[in-house]
């Protein structure tokens, strides 16, 4: 997080931020970044959801984010999290300033990229090969009710790494894992036996993207995602089929273009290409 002033206070066991340009809480929390916030039934307009442990309801009004219940203690917690401190109006000046990327430009608004928690987000991409939104939550919900501990009715936290390790893949495969159940299985031991997730959020992308790759069932996507939306690296470019005709299609007016070309293309947006991606994916989901 960069470090804007975000004002927060403490209200009826809950906290508000306040002053947040550029917030579409619905639209970040159902963009596909993360699968653990679902529309809170009995509020319109609010979110619940599960992240660092706690079981939380997150609700917008006007440029005001409101989180309940969370103590004064959390706030710099729910401000990172949610990406309060960076300044998207700078990136959307840049996307702006770019005539290939200015149709993208409402695409994508108010989506902020959440900083999860790097084991959750590592599991849940993997589990996200080949599947779709709905497929992946009930999946994870249903891992989290077999290994999470309780955070109150039908409510579960993220398994620990020991807690999912110690499962077995027919314990997976029961809850609709299939043939990513090794794959995970193979990651939280690997994590268990001491690879340091938090230590790739130091490191250069390209090492940290290595590194990763090295864990079962991470290729070079799912190691973006895991980069991007929880080790702060905002140059990350999860990249697909989908996603190489939207590059194409935008940055390259419709023409094929080499690995080559396409990589330096995206690393030439800069510190914030994975953001920028979000524009970018959104917009070939309306448009091409």
């Amino acid at each position: 997080m960069e470090g804007l002033p975000i004002n927060s206070m403490v209200r009826a066991g809950g906290l508000v931020f306040s002053g947040i340009d550029r917030l579409d809480l619905a639209a970040s929390c159902a963009c596909g970044q993360c699968f653990r916030w679902l529309p809170d039934p009995n509020t319109d307009g609010a979110w619940q959801g599960v992240a660092h442990g706690r079981s939380v309801t997150a609700r917008q009004e006007g440029n005001s984010l409101y989180i309940r219940p969370a103590p004064a203690a959390d706030a710099a917690l729910w401000a990172d999290y949610f990406d309060l401190g960076r300044e998207y109006a700078a990136i959307e000046a840049q996307l702006l300033g770019d005539e290939r990327l200015r149709p993208a430009y409402g695409a994508a608004r108010g989506i902020r990229i959440f900083c999860q928690e790097p084991f959750e987000t590592l599991v849940s991409f993997i589990i996200s090969a080949n599947n779709n939104i709905p497929r992946i939550r009930g999946i994870v919900e249903r891992l989290c009710a077999l290994a999470g501990e309780p955070l109150g009715p039908n409510v579960y936290a993220f398994p620990a790494p020991e807690a999912l390790a110690r499962l077995s893949e027919a314990d997976l495969r029961r809850i609709g894992a299939g043939y990513r159940a090794p794959f995970i299985l193979g990651s939280a031991r690997r994590v268990t036996e001491g690879f340091d997730l938090e230590a790739l959020r130091a490191m250069p992308l390209g090492e940290a993207r290595k590194a990763l790759c090295t864990l079962p069932g991470v290729g070079p996507k799912v190691a973006d995602c895991v980069a991007l939306f929880s080790l702060g690296h905002t140059a990350a470019f999860p990249m697909d089929v989908w996603m190489k005709r939207a590059v194409k299609a935008l940055l390259f007016g419709g023409q094929e273009a080499t690995a080559k070309e396409l990589a330096q293309a995206i690393a030439d947006l800069g510190k914030d290409a994975g953001i920028l991606q979000q524009y970018i994916f959104h917009y070939a989901r309306q448009n091409l």
